[in-house]
């Protein structure tokens, strides 16, 4: 008994040290996020698209575009390892010094007037709700003042707001609307359609939108959905109906991000 016992240390000492080789986990984000820790790559399946890989880390697209080199429109392919984390030339903020990120001027918010907003017709949840939402699971980060103005942002559908019984929106910043099957679901704002499908764990049949370098949005858990990636969208033009796919209620579950981070889409939506 004696005897084995240096080589089962030496086993578990060599277990540790391939496990650090491969798949090391790095931290992103917040402490206390639980998406703070994930691995260093992403393997692409098929369906993804850059957009929804760095929707799903909560990473800002562009950032993703540049750690792994892909020029616009972000074209990957299925088995392509892509890196979700700074590698370390690019620090802790994961920019590279003197080195521009892509960009792409598909869409550009310098075209349309100061920030307005048209709330859908039969509307009834109270804003005060909105103390009642879920809490963010990942870092959250508000804008700075001005940052998104040129936006035209609507309610994506009617509906009362509530806290899901089951895991879609409780641990994701962002809004759940109550609805019936079938419901119409619209666009928030105009904008290209970056990813549609169901290939996102926990968001059922999910589409988002870009609508400029820095904002997307993103309406999950559709019954169908109505558009096709590389669409471009009018604010109001209905891109999907309203399911349960993912989850075990009738709902749309809808999201805002600035930079890869959630923020409170009621700060953009109007007052109903």
């Amino acid at each position: 008994m004696k005897s084995s016992q240096p080589t089962f240390l030496l086993i578990l000492f060599f277990l540790s040290v391939m496990g650090g080789c491969t798949g090391k986990p790095v931290l992103v984000g917040d402490r206390g996020s639980s998406l703070a820790w994930h691995p260093r790559f992403h393997t692409a399946q098929h369906g993804d698209t850059l957009y929804s890989i760095a929707w799903k880390y909560g990473q800002d697209f562009r950032r993703v575009a540049e750690w792994n080199r892909i020029p616009p429109p972000y074209v990957i392919r299925p088995g392509q390892r892509i890196r979700i984390a700074p590698p370390p030339e690019f620090g802790r903020t994961g920019r590279a010094a003197e080195q521009p990120s892509p960009s792409d001027d598909s869409l550009s918010t310098t075209s349309t007037p100061r920030a307005r907003a048209y709330p859908l017709p039969g509307s009834t949840a109270p804003r005060t709700e909105r103390d009642a939402l879920p809490a963010p699971d990942i870092a959250s980060a508000e804008p700075a003042p001005g940052e998104g103005d040129d936006i035209v942002w609507q309610w994506p559908t009617s509906g009362e707001l509530f806290v899901a019984r089951s895991g879609a929106g409780k641990q994701r910043r962002g809004i759940n609307i109550k609805g019936r099957r079938g419901q119409p679901i619209h666009a928030a704002a105009s904008g290209k359609v970056v990813y549609s499908g169901n290939g996102l764990i926990g968001y059922g049949k999910l589409i988002i939108l870009k609508h400029s370098n820095q904002y997307l949005s993103a309406y999950a858990h559709n019954w169908e959905l109505l558009v096709s990636e590389g669409e471009q969208v009018a604010r109001g033009a209905q891109i999907a109906r309203m399911g349960s796919s993912g989850v075990d209620q009738v709902m749309l579950h809808f999201e805002i991000r600035h930079n890869g981070k959630p923020v409170d889409p009621l700060h953009y939506l109007p007052k109903r």
